[in-house]
């Protein structure tokens, strides 16, 4: 996966929130993994955090496995990722896409605000 789709990559998910965390509708996701595919095939995995970082791991245009932070908020019914900037770079615009509840072993399909689509799915564990 191209570093540069990176940003687009995680924007576009939605969870179910438990009792604990009854306004949250990330709270599903902590503890947890988001896989995400683009139209090329290429998969990320996102894993996050209750304060509002996250991380990305997923595979380099050199082939190699890459690990970028960054932080997501909620904006009305959107989600929205910002990865952190690159060495010596600036920070990347956010990605924003709707986010809507949905149970662990869900698959979906979602669009982000920048166009891309990809297939997303939520599973147990790290």
């Amino acid at each position: 996966m191209r570093i540069s789709t990176l940003a687009l990559a995680g924007a576009f998910f939605a969870v179910m929130g438990g009792a604990a965390y009854a306004d949250d509708v990330m709270s599903n996701t902590y503890g947890n993994t988001i896989t995400t595919t683009d139209a090329k095939g290429n998969k990320a995995a996102l894993l996050f955090n209750a304060d509002g970082t996250y991380t990305t791991n997923a595979t380099g245009p050199d082939g190699k496995p890459v690990s970028i932070p960054g932080h997501w908020t909620i904006n009305g019914s959107n989600i929205c990722l910002t990865n952190a900037a690159p060495p010596g770079g600036a920070v990347p615009p956010a990605s924003c896409s709707p986010v809507s509840k949905h149970d662990v072993g869900s698959s979906w399909s979602v669009t982000n605000d920048q166009g891309a689509t990809y297939n997303v799915t939520l599973t147990a564990g790290r």
